[in-house]
Parts: C-alpha cells; sequence; structure tokens
C-alpha cells in the first residue's frame, strides 16, 4: 500500500475500528521496508483511534520498536516500558506474541546500556512467550540470556543457553559460529580446555573465514598449552605466524615467538626455543614483562644446553626489566641451578629461597636431584 491507496482507502472507512486496521496495514508495510519514521507517524495516528488498552499496549510496543530501530534508545525505552505496562494478560484481545516481542527489545536496550541483571530478568519474562516468536528471535533471546550469564560470571549457565541458541538454528547458520565461540569461551573461564577446544575448532570447521581467526587461533593455542598438549599448540602458533606474516601484520609477533619458545622448551627442544626466543627479543618488544619473560627463556635453554655463564648472564638482564613474568617458576629454577653448577653459594641460596617463598613446594629439590641422576 503507497500513500494515494492509504489516503484513498481512509476516505472509504466508515468506523475507527475499519481506520485503525488501514493504519495498522500501511504502518506494518512502511515498517517492513525499513522507513520506521514514517511508520512510528502512523502508529501515534492509530494510538488515537482505540481505547481498548491492550491494543494501545500493541501500538505503543510497536512505536518502542521504531525508536528501537532509529537509534532512539531513550525514547524506545520509555515507549517499550510502557507498553508492557499497558498489557493485560489476563484480556482475551492480549497478544503474546507482540508482549513478547516488547521485553526482547526491552532485554536488548538493558544489555546494551550495561544493566545487566535488568537485562537478563526482562529476557527470562520473555523466554515464557518464545512459542509464540519467529526463529530468529528465539535463538537470539538464547543468546542473549547467554551472553548476560557469561557478563555475571555464570558460565555454566552461560553454556546451557548457546546450546538452546544452536538447537534453533539449521547447521548452515552463520550465527553459529558466534556461538560456539561464546561456548569455548564459558568453557576456558571454568577450566574446561579439552571442551573450549572441541568448540574452537567446530568454529574453524563452520567458518575458515571467521572475523575474529586470529583470536581463535591464539585461544585454541592457549587451551592445548594449558593441559600440555604443546605439539599441538607449536602447530598453532606456527600457523598464527605464518598467517600474520601473509598479511604483513608483523608489529605484534612478540608474543608469538614467545610463545613458540615456550612450547619448543617444554618439548626439551631448546635450540629451536633459544632461535623462537633470540626472535622475539629481534621485535624489539616494549613491555618490560614480555621482554623479561624473552629474556628468561634465552636463559633457560643456556642452563638446558650448559652454557651456566650465559644463563645467568641473560636471566639478571630480566631480572633488571621485572620480578614476575610468566612461566618465571622456569626461569627461578634454573637461576638457582646455574648458579649452583658455577659454584656460586652465595647466590644459590639466594635464589633458592626465592623459589621457595613465590612456588612453596620442592620443584628446585627435584631438579637437583634430577642432575646428580
Amino acid at each position: 500500500m503507497n500513500k494515494q491507496q492509504f489516503n484513498a482507502r481512509l476516505k472509504r472507512a466508515a468506523t475507527d475500528e475499519e481506520r485503525l486496521a488501514i493504519h495498522e496495514a500501511y504502518a506494518n508495510g512502511l515498517f517492513g521496508r525499513g522507513k520506521y519514521a514514517d511508520a512510528l507517524n502512523i502508529y501515534e495516528q492509530a494510538l488515537m483511534l482505540t481505547k481498548q488498552q491492550n491494543v494501545r499496549a500493541y501500538l505503543v510496543g510497536r512505536i518502542g520498536i521504531c525508536h528501537f530501530h532509529n537509534g532512539e534508545d531513550k525514547t524506545a525505552f520509555q515507549s517499550l516500558k510502557k507498553s508492557a505496562r499497558l498489557f493485560q494478560p489476563e484480556r482475551p484481545e492480549f497478544m503474546r506474541d507482540m508482549y513478547g516481542l516488547v521485553l526482547f527489545h526491552l532485554g536488548a536496550l538493558c544489555e546494551y546500556h550495561g544493566k545487566i541483571t535488568q537485562s537478563l530478568e526482562t529476557r527470562k519474562e520473555c523466554e515464557e512467550y518464545l512459542d509464540s516468536q519467529e526463529k530468529d528471535t528465539q535463538w537470539m533471546l538464547y543468546s542473549g540470556i547467554s551472553r548476560n550469564y557469561e557478563a555475571l560470571g555464570k558460565h555454566g549457565e552461560a553454556i546451557a543457553y548457546s546450546q538452546k541458541a544452536i538447537q534453533v538454528l539449521s547447521d548452515n547458520d552463520p550465527g553459529l559460529g558466534y556461538l560456539y565461540e561464546s561456548m569455548a569461551n564459558n568453557y576456558m573461564e571454568l577450566g574446561q580446555y579439552q571442551d573450549a577446544i572441541q568448540h574452537f575448532l567446530r568454529i574453524l570447521e563452520l567458518d575458515p573465514g571467521f572475523e575474529r581467526i586470529d583470536e581463535i587461533h591464539e585461544k585454541l593455542a592457549d587451551c592445548c598449552r594449558r593441559i600440555s598438549n604443546h605439539a599441538i599448540a607449536l602447530e598453532v602458533y606456527e600457523k598464527i605466524l605464518k598467517l600474520k606474516q601473509l598479511a604483513a601484520k608483523s608489529r605484534d609477533l612478540v608474543w608469538i615467538y614467545i610463545r613458540l619458545a615456550e612450547c619448543h622448551f617444554r618439548m626439551s627442544s631448546y635450540e629451536k626455543s633459544l632461535l623462537a626466543a633470540f626472535e622475539a627479543l629481534r621485535q624489539r618488544p616494549r613491555n618490560p614483562r614480555e621482554k623479561a619473560e624473552a629474556l628468561s627463556f634465552t636463559a633457560n635453554n643456556y642452563y638446558e644446553l650448559g652454557r651456566y655463564g650465559d644463563a645467568v648472564e641473560d636471566g639478571e638482564k630480566a631480572l633488571k626489566l621485572a620480578q614476575r613474568f610468566p612461566n618465571d617458576d622456569l626461569f627461578y629454577v634454573r637461576m638457582a641451578l646455574a648458579f649452583h653448577k658455577l659454584g656460586d653459594k652465595k647466590s644459590f641460596k639466594k635464589y633458592r629461597a626465592i623459589v621457595q617463598k613465590l612456588f612453596k613446594d620442592d620443584t628446585l629439590t627435584k631438579e637437583m636431584y634430577y642432575e646428580r641422576q
């Protein structure tokens, strides 16, 4: 229906009920074509044609959704809240689908403006009316509830709602990648790295061109590293490095070379680990803790290769930059052992005390036992 047809039909309408139906049909058509401001104007005209409360609630809800799509959040929130208050579920003309849609948009607005608990409460109420909604609304609601739970630190509940969303979607839906990403991230937060790995791999299987593919690779490798599957972690880090080099993204390679150094070290490939640590340093890291960690791996590898003097020298360079950094448990033990090998009893006792204070275990005792074998 165009504007001319709308006006012609209005002239022929004999009752407010007929006029209301014509306004609604015209406004819905405008809304469907993305002309939200025009649709909003027609819905407001329709509002003056009825006193039935549930019908008014419906129209106010439509007005709120138009404001929502126009990015007028404050006005949208006011209209949607008013609509929700106006609805009378006990009356026969109550519209379940529209009430659910109003709650759906309210939940989204609350989340966008950081009102996570309010968003969750609204979405949980909306869930009661989900059977009247289209599939797109259903999976997006479940996904939204999942994000709410994740933001509140309730990762198990977040996973459960992502699973519900996945059950609604078809196997080739583009939204699946984001849901699997959400599940993988929540499994990581729970320390369930095997499950996280499965879901990160599912993303790569579904969409090799996923928009955050670098981040997925990083997290996948980190999960592998955390479960001590350093061979797979190494493979993933090498793939990330190659992709970054091909894309000419060579500005942020320090962390990758450090992780390569770690994987090689934990697999006892000390020369390869040393080369990776050298490459990390060649990138001139600006972050002192990153540079300290890179130097710690040169020190660790020098120790394992029997170059105790070099190990001590690079270890002391690392400590001038930072006292604590990732994997420093490997480092401090080897500093103590290097001084022991060099016959420096005073420095050995100093680092032994540091190991005992920081890590509160018998790692150093075990290392020295194996050294004597």
